[in-house]
């Protein structure tokens, strides 16, 4: 084809046809130019088809998230509504306790246990670390990133105030005191005189002054929790309602997001093998899938054979599946070296960590073992 404009380029020249050829000339630059821009808009077209296929993987993985914070948030709500009434009930009592050890008695009715708070930040963790985060829009962006904040804030504020909290009551526990026991204990004749001889009843002023002040600390705690939740589920709705847009609306509310996924346990309860669930695994969909596959789901399914299952093997198998499935996920190459060094892999268990460690460099996990293997990072 180039030969032949090159001959009609020649003929016209060596005829004379000077003006014919610049015209020529300059309709076959046009043409060029035209073909230049066609093959840059198909270009163009296939990489928004690919980051637009990566988007969605992401939608997908995000409404899963947002789903299980959103269960893991309304149930968290209840139950801390139900400490801060038992509180305040113990503050209204607080003055008709006839004396320090019914007071004592009384916190005995209060709920000491602190909830483990873990939202699936996996996700937009990935985003982050990855760079992806510019592939998702704006406001969706912005609004991801805002609700990581609150989601961070409750989590080290409670573990924080946690470990104040249990600080205290091993102060209590030092001077004799003992949760949920305490009022049996005293009531006991045989306890009585135990306690007599450690000398507890010298204490029961300080037991209670440290009682109090944990207890208060925990309420103070738990109100503020019970705030930050609340806008949490507000900003998950939001943030449903917006993905769920972009998606076409295939979701009629956030609680369908995760009951329209079969569970992976079905087919282990029907006796399925490792190697047939990972083939399973490996037909879905990503993008409209049947049984729940997000990264944090599998990656619970291989901590589930490790604990319960006692089969390492099997979970290697599905640890490396997730690496395979989520290569930009930093905690699948966690749990894949954790589950090498289970099974005295180490060579392969370090370079599982560093790998994590290259996705997010503030891995502590990672860094902690590396550290403890006496591994440069």
């Amino acid at each position: 084809m180039i030969k032949i404009f090159r001959n009609i380029r020649h003929n016209l020249l060596n005829e004379g046809k000077n003006v014919k050829y610049f015209k020529y000339a300059i309709g076959e630059i046009f043409l060029v130019v035209i073909g230049i821009l066609i093959a840059l808009q198909i270009n163009n077209w296939n990489e928004n088809r690919k980051s637009d296929a990566i988007r969605k993987n992401y939608y997908a993985q995000i409404l899963q998230d947002l789903g299980k914070d959103y269960i893991f948030l309304r149930g968290n709500i209840s139950w801390l509504n139900a400490n801060i009434t038992l509180y305040k009930k113990y503050q209204e009592d607080f003055a008709k306790q006839k004396s320090v050890k019914d007071l004592i008695i009384r916190s005995g009715k209060l709920n000491y246990y602190f909830k483990y708070i873990k939202f699936n930040v996996n996700t937009i963790e990935t985003l982050q670390n990855t760079g992806d985060i510019k592939l998702i829009p704006t406001e969706i962006r912005n609004k991801l990133i805002d609700l990581k904040r609150l989601q961070d804030i409750q989590v080290n504020t409670a573990s924080g105030n946690y470990d104040s909290f249990m600080k205290e009551f091993m102060n209590a526990t030092k001077l004799g005191f003992m949760p949920n026991v305490f009022d049996k204990l005293i009531k006991s004749n045989q306890s009585n005189q135990l306690y007599k001889d450690l000398k507890v009843e010298d204490n029961f002023s300080k037991i209670a002054l440290i009682i109090n002040s944990a207890y208060s600390l925990k309420d103070i705690t738990e109100q503020e929790q019970l705030k930050s939740s609340t806008l949490m589920l507000a900003s998950i709705n939001n943030l449903f309602n917006l993905i769920n847009e972009e998606l076409g609306n295939p979701y009629a509310n956030i609680e369908s997001v995760t009951n329209s996924l079969l569970k992976l346990e079905t087919l282990i309860e029907s006796g399925k093998t490792i190697d047939e669930i990972i083939a399973v695994i490996k037909k879905q969909d990503k993008n409209a899938p049947v049984y729940d596959i997000s990264e944090s789901y599998i990656n619970a399914l291989g901590y589930w054979y490790i604990n319960t299952a006692k089969n390492n093997k099997d979970a290697l198998k599905i640890f490396k599946l997730n690496t395979e499935l989520y290569p930009k996920a930093w905690n699948t190459y966690d749990s894949y070296g954790e589950c090498l060094l289970l099974l005295g892999d180490t060579e392969n268990g370090i370079k599982a960590y560093k790998k994590s460690l290259e996705l997010n460099p503030k891995n502590q996990s990672a860094l902690k073992v590396l550290s403890k293997l006496k591994v440069d990072n």
